[in-house]
């Protein structure tokens, strides 16, 4: 039979103790789930964005390229330099236009590709 503490009785120690252990967990998984630009096997990211969605795209991300694979989006640099509105085929270069803001202006698939897959075929 399990004992259950009686109210107003303090559990803090294996509270603390497995609240410690998530987050030791959780540091030690973050740098796998965050992909930078440096790693070698850095692959293209494929974002699906309901009509109305913003995605804000960094510099530190290390991408290269936008290709929309479906949909329309729109999207603006910064600094501004006019808003641009993209469609299904279409690509834009990231080079030295971030940070940049898309917004689905109807549901969209983008793919943002690292400099390396922007020459594999």
């Amino acid at each position: 039979m399990k004992t259950v503490p009686a109210l107003g009785t303090s559990v803090s120690r294996p509270i603390d103790s497995l609240t410690a252990r998530v987050a030791q967990t959780l540091s030690a998984l973050l740098p796998r789930i965050s992909p930078v630009a440096s790693e070698r096997n850095a692959r293209p990211v494929s974002l699906q964005l309901a009509r109305g969605e913003v995605h804000r795209i960094d510099q530190a991300d290390g991408f290269s390229e936008l290709h929309v694979l479906d949909g329309d989006i729109w999207l603006t640099t910064t600094p501004a330099d006019g808003d641009i509105h993209l469609r299904e085929a279409d690509q834009f270069s990231l080079s030295a236009a971030c940070p940049i803001v898309i917004e689905a202006l109807k549901d969209a698939s983008v793919l943002l590709v690292h400099p390396r897959d922007c020459n594999a075929g």
